[in-house]
C-alpha cells in the first residue's frame, strides 16, 4: 500500500522526506543521500509497463490521470508500505481517480499559509509573485514535469488541492509547516506516529532530535551550496531561508488581499487568519 506524502509545492514536503529518509534508510552523510528511497509521483518509471499509445495518453491533460490506479497497483505488488512523495490534486480528473482505497494507506498532507507558498514559489519558479498568485488561484492549473523523468501533474489551486486530501476518504494526518518550524520534534515524532500505524519502526527519541539537527535548514543549505540539489529548479537555493512570516515584508497589499479573499475560510480554519 501507498502512504503518501502529500502537499502543495513549498509546503514543507521535501523538509519532511529529508528526515524520513534519514531516520528510516540508513544514515548517509549527505542528508540528501537517500531521498530517492521516497520518490515523486507521477514520474516515468512507474508506468513503463504501458505500450507507446497509452503512456502518451499520460500528457493529455484531460486523460492524466487515466492510468494511475493501475500504475500504483503495480507499485503495490511488492507487498510493502511504499512512501512517495505528490503535489497532485486527490480526487478525480475526467471520471479517472487518483488513487483509491486499495491502493493508498493514508497520507501526511503538509500544508503552508499561502502567503508564504506565493514568496517561495516565486523564488524557487524565478518568477513574479503576481504571476504565482494568478497560479495558485486557478482551479485548472497543471504543471509540466521538471526532469527527464517527470509526468504532467494537476496541481489545481492551492485551495482545491488542500481540500481534495482533507476531504478524502483515506486515513490522514495534516502537518502545518509553521509547526513544523516552531517544534519540530513533536511534528516529526507525529509523523512517524502516523507511519507506524501502518509499518513497524522505531520510534526513537535521541535519533528524532540527531535526525532534526542534521536537518535544519543552515545544513541542508551548506551540503545544497556544496553538493548541488537536483529539485533546485530556479536561481535561488531551494532550501533558500525557509521563513514562516517573510511574506509580511515581501507581499504586495493588493496580492495579500486577493490570497485571503480567495482562501477566506481555509485560512481561517487553519489560523491563518
Amino acid at each position: 500500500m501507498i502512504l503518501w506524502l502529500s502537499s502543495y509545492p513549498k509546503s514543507g514536503n521535501t523538509w519532511a522526506r529529508i528526515f524520513l529518509t534519514n531516520y528510516l534508510f540508513e544514515e548517509t552523510e549527505n542528508p540528501f543521500g537517500n531521498l530517492d528511497k521516497i520518490n515523486s509521483y507521477p514520474r516515468k518509471i512507474y508506468f513503463n509497463f504501458l505500450d507507446k499509445k497509452d503512456f502518451e495518453s499520460l500528457t493529455d491533460r484531460e486523460n492524466s490521470f487515466k492510468q494511475y490506479v493501475l500504475s500504483q497497483e503495480k507499485i503495490n505488488l511488492n507487498g510493502e508500505l511504499n512512501l512517495l512523495k505528490s503535489h497532485s490534486y486527490c480526487g478525480a480528473l475526467n471520471g479517472n481517480n487518483f488513487s483509491n482505497l486499495d491502493n493508498t494507506a493514508g497520507f501526511v498532507y503538509f500544508v503552508r499559509d499561502p502567503r508564504s507558498v506565493a514568496i517561495s514559489l516565486a523564488h524557487h519558479n524565478s518568477d513574479t509573485i503576481e504571476n504565482v498568485v494568478k497560479m495558485m488561484v486557478n482551479k485548472h492549473q497543471f504543471m509540466q514535469p521538471d526532469n527527464n523523468d517527470g509526468l504532467i501533474e494537476f496541481f489545481s489551486s492551492w485551495k482545491v488541492n488542500y481540500l481534495s486530501w482533507k476531504n478524502s476518504k483515506y486515513p490522514k494526518l495534516i502537518i502545518k509547516y509553521e509547526d513544523m518550524k516552531k517544534n519540530p520534534y513533536e511534528s516529526f515524532k507525529n509523523i512517524l506516529d502516523f507511519i507506524s500505524k501502518f509499518k513497524n519502526i522505531e520510534i526513537n527519541e535521541n535519533k528524532i532530535n540527531q535526525i532534526i539537527k542534521k536537518c535544519e535548514f543552515t545544513n541542508l543549505q551548506s551540503f545544497e551550496k556544496v553538493k548541488g540539489f537536483k529539485e533546485r529548479k530556479g536561481d535561488d537555493l531551494f532550501f533558500r531561508k525557509g521563513l514562516v512570516d517573510e511574506w509580511k515584508n515581501k507581499l504586495p497589499e493588493n496580492l495579500n488581499e486577493q490570497i485571503k479573499k480567495e482562501f477566506k475560510d481555509e485560512m481561517d480554519e487553519l489560523g491563518y487568519l
